[in-house]
């Protein structure tokens, strides 16, 4: 006898792990617990999930009533997109996906009475109940419990999911994968099998038994480095090791969130890692955001973007600040109309695509989509350290061939190539890469026609206007293209554009530095020109601006002052005839303009007298740059960003600036009326006299 009931006790030992591992946990839920939710009488500890005999459906011998819900599952429009298995329906059968996670739910749905067991001690209860403390009339748990789920699960991290991370999207360059560990997770995570295939439960990252924070499997330190152990053993995002959440050492000063992650003790953003952003339980936003949307950039754990480490006003990093509307211009990011529109996959479902994936998942197109997330621009598990600029400059040191590689803020992140057409034409179709290599790879996702669709002219406008100041945007996959006249180097080097015309380059002398070395063979960023207010201080970057079109460096207007008068070309000669001068010119941050011969020409006063009086080269010194040159300077069908009369909003500022019909390299006037107070514009190569030399009309398409 006394053999049978060692053997027995041996046995319940190895089913059951001792209960000295849960009694000072809140699993513990009888009269000795230390948790607030305890039985009022009970003594037996394992009795509220377990039983040795007459076991009900569940494992090992369970003994707790199975909720009968019908939980609203875990949703995300990535892994749909991806191709990835959907969660299923927890089971209420044993060996299928998600019984195991139904068990726990039996308590933490809130629909099952915690004292709701079979047996107690061989009595079968019935309809009666273990009286429980601290729970809801009918004995479920509160839903103010700190362990309460709910019937809700797409805000929890998802049970009854396969664990494949085989799977993948194939990009037109490069792929986007599960990102999941390679065959299997870490120890000590654990995967269930059902028909073949791996699944996770709620018990693959918690141990009910173990006596640990928040019942972890992972052990490694506090509850912020078990929570980011325990992300990583399944999670393999590429670029995570020595990214920015991975090893920035900046610490939260919210007490809540160093008494519940550090147990007492400093949480930096390397402690808390994956935490900072999401929460695996009562998430915010999607992809289990903590908050939502970019409320998670600015707070990451804490309850307010001043004691958060993070991105949002007083932090450690702060670009709200910076944003609209705190700004008059920038991108968009907290503007409600934006709100719940982002996945990381719209970019691959623009103008030329045909479809989308899933069938009612959102596009990257202005028509149906427009929004703007700090994400659409950062990866945030590759992000590294480092700014997108040295400290020392507004602009990034970038007189090479390389200047336009992604920085790295940039790493990461999604992008398109377009597949350049011809003279001023929009690119008919794009290449979607799984990680830009440039930076204007990530603008063009939105500042292009793969965003804005086809232009009504048939030229590189487009049908939008910003917002912001009521500007025609522009299609710049179709402005930067390398088939046209005229470019700034932000795609590629200007000597190796093949519809532009030698000289394709302007002279050192007519360049500061860095831009005077090696002209020609450089590129550039975007945000060489557009970033924030000031870029002396970080972050840097397009995120916000008082200037118009987030015009930035030391001189920040274009092509207007800030009292709305236009710069002329006198202005850079002090030759114009009110005084203008060239303080606040943006042009004047990189160029010396009054290197450029045709400026001489128009600014000085010479071949006075003649023409109508008052001389022709003071008559020119009144003239607005905006009289040859294109509005927005990103490109041109004519050489040197010169635009003609026909040519439409924006490129014309206001409709009727641009005077001429007619232009060749290099600049030297030949027809001039000065009663009309307009000219037309035929040039040639200097040297070759008024009708020779290499003559192009540079027609407008």
């Amino acid at each position: 006898m006394f053999r049978y009931i060692y053997a027995v006790f041996v046995f319940l030992v190895g089913v059951f792990p001792s209960s000295a591992q849960i009694s000072n946990t809140p699993h513990n839920l009888s009269k000795t617990g230390t948790g607030t939710i305890k039985a009022f009488s009970e003594t037996e500890i394992c009795v509220f999930c377990h039983i040795p005999h007459n076991e009900r459906e569940g494992a090992p011998l369970w003994n707790r009533k199975m909720p009968t819900t019908i939980y609203t599952l875990y949703n995300s429009e990535f892994i749909s997109r991806i191709g990835y298995p959907d969660p299923v329906q927890p089971s209420e059968i044993e060996g299928q996906p998600g019984i195991v996670s139904r068990q726990c739910l039996s308590c933490h749905d809130g629909t099952v009475a915690i004292g709701a067991v079979y047996i107690v001690r061989g009595t079968e209860l019935g309809n009666s109940i273990i009286q429980m403390q601290n729970v809801n009339p009918d004995g479920t748990m509160p839903s103010n419990s700190v362990g309460y789920i709910g019937t809700d699960l797409s805000v929890h991290h998802p049970v009854a999911v396969e664990y494949n991370p085989n799977i993948q999207k194939n990009f037109s360059q490069g792929a986007k994968t599960s990102e999941l560990k390679r065959p299997f997770p870490d120890p000590p995570i654990k995967l269930y099998t059902y028909g073949g295939k791996q699944y996770v439960e709620c018990t693959s990252c918690h141990d009910p038994h173990k006596e640990n924070k928040k019942f972890l499997r992972v052990d490694v330190g506090n509850l912020a480095k078990d929570f980011k152990q325990t992300c990583i053993s399944c999670h393999d995002k590429p670029g995570w090791t020595g990214s920015a959440h991975d090893t920035q050492t900046v610490v939260y000063t919210d007490p809540d969130v160093i008494q519940k992650y550090g147990e007492g003790s400093p949480v930096s953003v390397a402690d808390l890692g994956c935490g900072n952003c999401h929460a695996p339980h009562r998430a915010g936003g999607t992809p289990l955001l903590r908050k939502f949307e970019e409320m998670t950039c600015f707070k990451g754990a804490s309850s307010s973007t001043s004691t958060a480490p993070c991105h949002g006003t007083g932090g450690a990093k702060d670009i709200q600040s910076l944003l609209p509307p705190n700004n008059l211009y920038g991108h968009p990011i907290t503007e409600a109309s934006m709100a719940g529109i982002h996945s990381p996959l719209d970019f691959l479902y623009g103008f030329g695509s045909t479809e989308t994936d899933p069938a009612s998942g959102k596009t990257i197109k202005f028509s149906d989509s427009k929004h703007a997330e700090c994400v659409d621009c950062h990866n945030p598990h590759s992000v590294k350290p480092g700014t997108h600029a040295p400290q020392n400059q507004w602009y990034p040191s970038v007189a090479s061939p390389d200047g336009n590689n992604v920085s790295n803020p940039l790493i990461g992140i999604y992008g398109i190539e377009p597949v350049w057409g011809g003279l001023w034409t929009q690119p008919s179709q794009f290449q979607t890469l799984a990680s830009a290599t440039k930076e204007y790879q990530i603008c063009m996702k939105c500042h292009s026609r793969w965003a804005l669709g086809d232009s009504p002219n048939g030229d590189c406008t487009s049908s939008f206007v910003s917002d912001q100041d009521g500007t025609v945007l522009t299609d710049q996959s179709c402005e930067f293209s390398p088939n046209n006249k005229s470019a700034h180097p932000v795609v590629m080097p200007l000597n190796q554009m093949t519809g532009n015309y030698e000289p394709k380059s302007l002279s050192q002398d007519q360049l500061k530095p860095p831009w005077n070395s090696n002209p020609g063979n450089q590129t550039m960023y975007c945000s060489d020109c557009h970033g924030n207010d000031s870029e002396t201080v970080n972050p840097k970057g397009p995120h916000g601006s008082q200037a118009k079109y987030m015009l930035k460096g030391p001189n920040k207007n274009w092509p207007a002052d800030e009292n709305g008068r236009l710069y002329k070309v006198g202005d850079i000669f002090g030759t114009s005839s009110d005084g203008g001068t060239t303080d606040g010119l943006f042009c004047v941050n990189c160029h010396n303009l009054e290197n450029a011969e045709v400026h001489r020409f128009k600014g000085s006063g010479m071949m006075g007298g003649g023409m109508g009086g008052g001389g022709m080269g003071s008559r020119f010194a009144d003239f607005p740059c905006v009289y040859c040159h294109v509005a927005v300077p990103h490109g041109s069908p004519v050489s040197r960003l010169i635009g003609y009369s026909n040519f439409p909003q924006p490129y014309n500022y206001n409709g009727n600036s641009l005077k001429l019909d007619g232009f060749v390299k290099n600049n030297f006037l030949r027809k001039w009326d000065a009663y009309s107070n307009s000219f037309t514009c035929r040039c040639h190569r200097m040297g070759g006299g008024m009708g020779g030399g290499n003559y192009d009309p540079n027609p407008y398409p």
